[in-house]
């Protein structure tokens, strides 16, 4: 019907400051909302619909594909228009200024103001990327340090990229004994739900360079680490013959279908193909 409004599905998940956000649009008319501006910094990317949003004094149009930006304190709107002429789905990301302030300061490691970003839209898709890694390690709720890691993969790349006063990062020296040691502690945890800023303390670093030392001393982050080590004794268990929700529990993951999804892309087949070929060659 040519009157018909718009379906909106919303899927939200909250913590510590960080508010994530999926929306789904059916076609049909929306009620557009007022202009206003709120502490948190929101970031938002489309897949499907070009985006408008008032902001600093003007419409600007967002290309999909293109992260939206809209400053701490900043007023904004988004679109006037009435009516949506197909679906459309996007996820949006709104977080407290003491966290991008956090992650500049240990970027630059001394007090720093807070990162501005002079664009209304970034275009890049490597940083797209990092965010919807963060919207899905959010979703699954499978590992504090899988979430960790890609908050701060998202954040100091923002910042670093596109931050007009953006610290400069010293150079990165080889701390091989200090990520062994991080690297001795997931092996005797693997199956424990290990922060972020425990590993870094373990590794007498800040979270911003025990992110970066990591990756260039393993060549993978620590949240990966930590999946290919419980994925490695699930395979064990699983071929002498322990149930899939048996070994999902025990290696650590959140349930079952985690298990699964963590356990194809790190194998290849799912747990049951897994048993089965197992089987065969038993």
């Amino acid at each position: 019907m040519e009157n018909k409004a718009a379906q909106i599905s919303v899927h939200a998940w909250e913590s510590d400051g960080i508010l994530l956000e999926q929306y789904a649009y059916t076609s049909g008319f929306v009620e557009p909302l007022a202009k206003h501006s709120h502490e948190e910094y929101q970031f938002g990317l489309s897949f499907d619909c070009n985006g408008e949003y008032y902001y600093r004094g003007k419409y600007h149009s967002i290309p999909t594909g293109s992260l939206s930006v809209i400053h701490s304190g900043e007023v904004h709107a988004p679109s006037d228009r009435t009516h949506l002429t197909a679906p459309a789905h996007f996820e949006m990301m709104h977080i407290n200024p003491t966290w991008l302030q956090t992650v500049a300061a240990e970027m630059a490691e001394k007090t720093v103001s807070l990162p501005f970003f002079s664009a209304a839209f970034l275009t890049d898709s490597m940083l797209n990327q990092l965010f919807l890694t963060l919207q899905t390690a959010a979703k699954q709720r499978n590992s504090k340090l899988e979430y960790d890691v890609a908050l701060w993969d998202f954040l100091s790349c923002l910042i670093s990229r596109y931050g007009s006063n953006s610290p400069s990062v010293r150079y990165l020296k080889s701390s091989r004994t200090d990520v062994m040691l991080a690297c001795d502690y997931l092996q005797a945890h693997y199956t424990s739900d290990i922060s972020l800023d425990t590993l870094a303390a373990i590794a007498g670093l800040s979270r911003f360079h025990f992110c970066r030392v990591f990756r260039k001393e393993v060549g993978v982050s620590s949240s990966v680490y930590q999946t290919q080590l419980r994925i490695a004794q699930a395979k064990k268990l699983l071929a002498q013959g322990y149930s899939i929700t048996e070994v999902a529990t025990t290696t650590g993951f959140y349930d079952q279908s985690h298990f699964g999804w963590h356990f194809k892309r790190q194998v290849g087949v799912s747990p049951g193909a897994y048993v089965s070929k197992t089987a065969i060659f038993s």
